[in-house]
């Protein structure tokens, strides 16, 4: 038998989820988008601030806070069972979309928040996917800097701190200077 999750009302989680056999089921635009519509019809359907996203090959993270009567455990849910039958319907299969159980941990304070923020934000970097946490697509980061609005919770004043705080992209011309220090 499962054990039941312990949920703080009014908590912000550090969520993520892997995809069955670690499958690069997100590694393509379809994959992508499937899960960024999910997410997007999600958040019409419960009530919930997503403060910062990223979805990698394998695997998701999301920094949520589900609002005042509204159960993390529903949300995950939904938007496993729904991203799966999206997955299914698309590819005409019936495989299993997502591996175990999703991952979950409460936010401690706010110097906690903005180490997961950023572990976030890194976490195409650190994969060697992008140069810049605001290159990669799927990402909170990219949806803050392109200003695009619906998915993610920011206001005008969050995405200019946001912007300032960001290290700045790194030209081609001093990526080739770097490569060549490291040959």
């Amino acid at each position: 038998m499962r054990k039941n999750r312990d949920f703080t009302p009014g908590a912000t989680y550090h969520v993520t989820s892997r995809t069955n056999n670690r499958d690069q089921v997100f590694s393509h635009n379809l994959g992508q988008k499937i899960l960024l519509l999910t997410l997007l019809t999600a958040k019409e359907k419960y009530n919930f601030k997503l403060h910062n996203f990223s979805i990698m090959p394998t695997h998701i993270h999301l920094l949520i806070t589900p609002a005042g009567g509204t159960d993390l455990s529903h949300i995950m849910q939904w938007i496993k069972t729904q991203s799966a039958k999206y997955w299914n319907h698309v590819h005409g299969s019936t495989d299993h979309l997502w591996g175990d159980r999703y991952f979950h941990r409460p936010v401690k304070d706010h110097w906690d928040y903005n180490s997961v923020y950023n572990y976030i934000d890194q976490n195409a970097v650190k994969s060697g996917l992008v140069q810049n946490p605001q290159d990669w697509k799927p990402s909170g980061a990219y949806y803050i800097t392109q200003n695009i609005s619906g998915l993610v919770d920011f206001t005008p004043l969050d995405r200019q701190t946001y912007i300032k705080m960001l290290p700045a992209p790194l030209s081609d011309c001093h990526l080739s200077s770097q490569q060549k220090k490291g040959d």
